[in-house]
């Protein structure tokens, strides 16, 4: 059964990333990455699918003919999914591209609801990523939401991809305020699974995939 995990690899400089991917190569669904194409442009994207997937994240938010510009770019260079934010209303179609490889970002997982209110008015958390999910399904593939909103939006026929996952065996407190396990994610409807510190700061990294694998398999 394939991995649902999506590894990132955003602040880990080329040299160990390169390392990582060679211990997890077909122990994952692929890798979330931003940094690598900082340091080696977007041609490592092709270096990087020949360990797995990849998942460029840079949540575009601009005009819409940046947003096409970079988009293109980042669908010629052979990402699988490409992130954009929901409120940038971009449609793709309006400007020759297609939805099947975009994620809609909705409310970041580190947001927790005094930081929602300042700058959001009149829908409390789950009752804006479910509008956002409902625009977001008419254009894009992909969403990407906290696990705590999944069963509002399970109905809406879009893919979800879910950060803010923390395994049962993981018990340090970070940045990430609305997370749940895998086993929990799964069930109410996550596709894919954004899972970083609790695997890439264990002692095997190899062990620490295939208990979490393990643990997602179970709820499927």
């Amino acid at each position: 059964m394939q991995s649902k995990i999506i590894l990132p690899l955003d602040n880990i400089p080329w040299d160990r990333a390169k390392e990582i991917l060679k211990k997890t190569k077909g122990l994952v669904w692929g890798y979330k990455i931003r940094r690598s194409v900082l340091e080696k442009g977007l041609q490592v994207v092709k270096e990087i699918k020949e360990y797995g997937n990849v998942m460029l994240d840079f949540k575009l938010f601009d005009i819409p003919s940046a947003m096409t510009e970079s988009l293109d770019e980042h669908l010629k260079a052979g990402a699988d999914i490409t992130t954009v934010h929901c409120t940038s209303c971009y449609d793709p179609a309006s400007f020759g591209l297609t939805g099947d490889k975009i994620a809609g970002v909705t409310i970041l997982t580190s947001m927790q609801p005094d930081d929602y209110k300042r700058y959001y008015r009149g829908e409390d958390i789950p009752g804006m990523v479910e509008i956002m999910a409902k625009d977001a399904s008419s254009y894009y593939d992909y969403l990407v939401c906290s696990p705590m909103e999944l069963n509002k939006i399970n109905r809406i026929n879009i893919k979800k991809i879910c950060p803010g996952i923390r395994p049962v065996w993981y018990q340090e407190k970070d940045d990430q305020h609305r997370t749940s396990t895998p086993y929990e994610a799964i069930a109410r409807g996550a596709h894919l699974l954004v899972i970083g510190r609790p695997l890439l700061n264990a002692s095997s990294i190899e062990f620490a995939i295939k208990n979490t694998n393990e643990e997602i398999w179970k709820a499927l």
